[in-house]
C-alpha cells in the first residue's frame, strides 16, 4: 500500500509539474502574440499619423498658396488705387495751380 501512496503521489506531482509546464509556455505564447500584436497596431497608428500629417501639410500649403495669392490680387487693387488717386491729386494741384497762374495775370 506504501508502494502504491507513494506511487500515486509521484504520479500527481509528475503530472502538476506537467500543467505548470504547459501553464508557462500557453503564457510565454500569449505574451508573444501580444506583443506582436501591440507591435502591429504601433506600425498601424504610425502609417496613420504619418498619412494624417502628409495629408494636413499638403491642405495648409493649399490654403496658404490660396491666400498668399488673394493677398497679391489685393496689393495690386490697392496699388491701382493708390495710383489713381495720386493722378487725381496731381490732377487738383494742377488745376489750382493754373487758375492761380491765371488769376495773377
Amino acid at each position: 500500500m506504501k508502494n502504491d501512496v507513494l506511487s500515486v503521489l509521484l504520479q500527481a506531482e509528475n503530472e502538476y509539474h506537467n500543467v505548470v509546464r504547459d501553464s508557462v509556455k500557453d503564457a510565454e505564447s500569449y505574451v508573444e502574440r501580444r506583443r506582436k500584436e501591440q507591435a502591429d497596431d504601433n506600425d498601424r497608428l504610425k502609417r496613420k499619423l504619418e498619412f494624417f500629417e502628409k495629408t494636413e501639410s499638403e491642405l495648409l500649403e493649399q490654403k496658404l498658396l490660396a491666400e498668399s495669392e488673394r493677398m497679391e490680387r489685393k496689393a495690386e487693387r490697392l496699388k491701382e488705387k493708390m495710383r489713381i488717386r495720386q493722378e487725381e491729386k496731381a490732377d487738383q494741384i494742377s488745376e489750382l495751380l493754373k487758375e492761380e497762374v491765371l488769376s495773377l495775370l
